[in-house]
């Protein structure tokens, strides 16, 4: 015989829910911002129309120091000339030192961008996939566009030096390095974290075992307690 407890069973299929972890803390994989996420403000790498023929793309690397989950995206990107059209950012794994195959990417307005000079704060792209960032492991920012956008990858101003790559047809093939300084931009990572309510969560699941194994024994008490015999009844000869 089956016996069900649907109480219990919505009460259990709550309790995991809420115990779920949530994603809620976020860490620094790299930057080369400076304080306050600063920038070089006049000085950019051409993505786009460089009015040169070329169709230019760029892209910057970084190192992960620690395993982590690809979380957000800050860049310092502002529009030199005619930033009409969309435009692609994109997080890459390395291929030979250079961009490889695309892990997650971003299609972005020209018309979000602010005017080059001015102190346009960074555009910041929230990951949807969460990959897995591995520590040791390098990786690219890429921006690519058209050529009717006119875009500038503004500068950092902290020094960093890593490899930049360069693209003269919007991507398809790249050179690296290219001795241009690298643009500004951070990486960030999310950490799950255990819910809030996760102490108390704990309590009311094991409350729910408890009750659900007392309703149990009891069940299987009844099903195997011995016969009794009617008194006064005389057994036939």
């Amino acid at each position: 015989m089956t016996y069900r407890y649907p109480a219990l069973a919505r009460t259990a299929a709550w309790i995991l829910l809420l115990a779920a972890p949530a994603i809620s803390r976020a860490d620094v994989v790299f930057t080369n911002f400076g304080a306050a996420s600063s920038y070089d403000l006049s000085n950019t790498n051409v993505v786009g129309n460089g009015f040169d023929g070329n169709n230019y793309a760029e892209g910057d690397t970084f190192t992960a120091t620690t395993n982590g989950i690809f979380g957000s995206l800050d860049i310092a990107l502002s529009c030199i000339f005619a930033c009409s059209d969309s435009f692609t950012v994109s997080l890459d794994a390395s291929n030979a030192g250079m961009p490889g195959a695309v892990i997650e990417s971003f299609a972005v307005s020209g018309a979000s961008l602010g005017v080059l000079g001015n102190n346009n704060a960074p555009l910041v792209f929230d990951s949807v996939l969460n990959p897995l960032l591995t520590a040791g492991t390098q990786y690219w920012v890429t921006v690519s566009s058209d050529l009717n956008d006119s875009i500038g990858w503004n500068w950092n101003t902290t020094g960093d030096t890593s490899s930049e790559a360069l693209s003269g047809d919007g991507g398809a093939t790249w050179f690296a390095p290219s001795g241009l300084t690298p643009g500004a931009f951070q990486v960030n990572s999310v950490v799950p974290e255990p819910g809030p309510l996760l102490p108390i969560i704990t309590l009311l699941l094991l409350f729910a075992l408890a009750k659900s194994a007392a309703l149990l024994r009891n069940r299987y008490s009844r099903l195997n307690c011995p016969s009794h015999t009617v008194s006064g009844r005389q057994p036939l000869s």
